[in-house]
């Protein structure tokens, strides 16, 4: 006990008793603060259509409790304040992403930026080890986004009827011209040219990685006309 040092004076056992039964009455009080107590399940407006049912199962275990109306609450962040964490946290993520209001802001490319740059976030698969994703099981998820969102309608940039060699060529060109002329020279990517698919598509990500705003039909067309 020597090494700890003499206790202090004020540290006497009822203090101790006070001071404990004070943090009750403190976590009991705030649980009547009404901010993250709302559990009902909001309506879903525009969900979105998966056509990847694999895709689909992997999006609801690791993506929904965040960016969805379809939240799971946990005992534990039923209790303030980690209700509060949790309920911010949600806010954020469907102000950027609601699969159940759906509004196309997010491609395939921006799907993967954010599981290459770890989502869904260590503190959420620590309680829901079942959303850790394997390598392939995030570029299932990745495939299946893509392949959903060509699909029709559901797309909120829809690719419209198939054009003509020479017009798909000419609406590739005009985004190139239009946004991928903020870094450099249009010609280097109005002058390539390749037979594979992944090497073209590698050629768009790093166009917006470098902040090209390339829509999902934008990037397929691009794709397309890098191959053709």
């Amino acid at each position: 006990m020597a090494l700890l040092g003499p206790r202090p004076s004020w540290f006497t056992p009822k203090a101790a008793l006070c001071a404990g039964s004070g943090l009750v009455l403190l976590l009991g009080a705030i649980q009547f603060i009404p901010y993250g107590r709302d559990h009902t399940q909001a309506p879903e407006p525009s969900p979105f259509h998966w056509r990847a049912p694999g895709a689909q199962a992997l999006a609801q275990a690791a993506c929904y409790d965040c960016h969805s109306n379809q939240t799971r609450w946990w005992w534990a962040v039923k209790v303030a304040p980690l209700s509060w964490l949790a309920q911010s946290d949600i806010d954020e993520a469907k102000s950027h992403v609601n699969f159940s209001a759906w509004d196309g802001r997010l491609n395939a490319s921006g799907l993967q930026r954010a599981l290459n740059r770890g989502m869904p976030p260590l503190q959420y698969t620590l309680a829901h080890p079942e959303a850790r994703l394997s390598a392939g099981q995030k570029q299932e998820l990745v495939r299946g986004f893509q392949a959903s969102l060509g699909g029709g309608a559901e797309s909120a940039s829809p690719a419209g009827p198939v054009l003509p060699s020479s017009q798909g060529s000419d609406k590739a060109t005009a985004v190139i011209n239009a946004d991928c002329s903020s870094c450099h020279s249009p010609k280097r990517a109005l002058a390539f040219h390749t037979s594979s698919p992944a090497r073209a598509k590698a050629l768009v990500d790093r166009m917006i990685h470098h902040g090209a705003k390339v829509s999902a039909s934008a990037e397929t067309l691009l794709v397309s006309h890098f191959t053709s």
